[in-house]
């Protein structure tokens, strides 16, 4: 974009819904670590044995035949991970349950004592085994998503600010200050932050900075487009920064995206479906 051709007309401007999507869904990267590690989330934090707050007595006991061993084809520390089948009665009534270890769960026909709750009969586990295929020091890998979804939080809070800017801002042109590398690498480059000196209505220096690992479209130019909240000028972005990269038309006006916007929305709605399936065959298990 050059700073020439930057012409915005006076806010409050008309901020498209393409363009609203573009900077208010969040950075596609960051939907693909938190979709990534929902999946982990799912096969085996779901798949924790939290008997300890969820099976609680008062317990009967009662024996039960074990009707089915079978591999699950999960692991804990190289030993494998089984799962078995029982049925047992409680007053006339027949119920099957299932019960997991990390050794052989025993032989087909063979009687075992079963624990099942007072108040709900169908809740049970083999005296001994737990209820769930992974023991609870899973629930570590929580923590992946949760940091994975603080930063994707962040960065559509993030997007609401430039959308704000889009509507409301003012233009100013900022100059490059820094350059300096930075610990990160995006598709195995480099992600540079660059700090942009600029002047503000009130008469003041300001400063933005912008991290990308594509400084070109940054640095084509001797000075570049920023886009500054009057109120708070430490609010503001460089234009070309920005994921919608607006264009404007004759009038100032900014133009709509709205085929990047489509294709914007397919990784989230990807990732939102998946963790819904997930949750509602958890629910139904």
């Amino acid at each position: 974009m050059l700073a020439n051709q930057v012409r915005l007309a006076p806010p409050p401007r008309r901020v498209g819904l393409s363009l609203r999507i573009l900077n208010g869904v969040g950075h596609p990267a960051l939907w693909a670590v938190f979709g990534f590690t929902t999946i982990f989330f799912w096969t085996f934090v779901a798949n924790a044995d939290l008997s300890f707050i969820t099976f609680r007595g008062p317990f009967r006991l009662v024996a039960a035949k074990v009707i089915a061993v079978e591999e699950t084809g999960a692991s804990e520390s190289d030993t494998p991970v089984m799962a078995t089948r029982y049925e047992y009665s409680v007053g006339g009534e027949w119920f099957r349950g299932v019960s997991y270890s990390l050794r052989e769960g025993g032989v087909v026909g063979q009687n075992v004592v079963v624990q099942y709750l007072e108040s709900d009969p169908a809740s049970s586990r083999i005296d001994g085994m737990r209820r769930r295929m992974f023991g609870p020091a899973v629930m570590v890998i929580t923590l992946f998503p949760a940091v994975a979804g603080f930063f994707l939080a962040w960065s559509i809070r993030k997007g609401r600010r430039r959308r704000h800017l889009l509507e409301h801002g003012l233009v100013a042109m900022g100059k490059l200050t820094d350059k300096r590398a930075t610990r990160v690498r995006v598709n195995r480059q480099t992600v540079w932050e660059l700090t942009f000196e600029f002047t503000g209505r009130d008469g003041r220096k300001h400063e933005t900075r912008a991290r990308t690992h594509q400084t070109m479209r940054l640095e084509d130019e001797r000075q570049e487009p920023v886009l500054y909240d009057p109120a708070d000028p430490s609010i503001a972005f460089v234009l070309d920064e920005m994921p919608s990269r607006p264009k404007v038309d004759l009038a100032g006006e900014l133009e709509g995206r709205p085929l990047a916007a489509a294709l914007s929305l397919i990784l989230p709605a990807l990732v939102i479906v998946g963790n819904l399936a997930a949750l509602m065959n958890r629910i139904g298990d």
